[in-house]
């Protein structure tokens, strides 16, 4: 079960992230600018009262974790393919602590890719 959601990973993470931070734009505006613009095209929380004090630390909070969740399953992703693409046995074998790391934590298809690499480079 974890394992189909490990899948979407970053479209959820990236999904959270940009959600949170239109919560924190909005909130940010409420809170410390001011502009009367969004405020006067309905995009205020101020009708929430004490609420967008919350609403802004929790937005700035989620937005700052899942942006970077999003960065490192984006690096960690980069880097999987690319040590997996490499020419060299010694490369690979080097680095598989690291291939297996990253396969476990993103599952399915990097599971199966890094099985297929490790049958080609014959390495158990």
């Amino acid at each position: 079960m974890f394992d189909k959601i490990k899948e979407f990973q970053f479209p959820i993470y990236l999904t959270v992230a940009c959600v949170s931070a239109v919560f924190f734009i909005v909130s940010f505006n409420d809170e410390v600018i001011h502009n009367q613009t969004l405020i006067q095209d309905s995009l205020t929380l101020s009708s929430l009262g004490d609420w967008v004090y919350w609403i802004f630390a929790l937005s700035f909070v989620l937005a700052a974790v899942f942006a970077y969740e999003t960065y490192a399953v984006l690096r960690d992703t980069k880097s999987f393919y690319r040590l997996i693409r490499s020419d060299s046995k010694q490369n690979f074998v080097k680095n598989i602590k690291e291939l297996n790391r990253i396969s476990k934590k993103l599952g399915g298809t990097f599971r199966e890719d890094l099985d297929s690499a490790k049958e080609r480079w014959n390495v158990r």
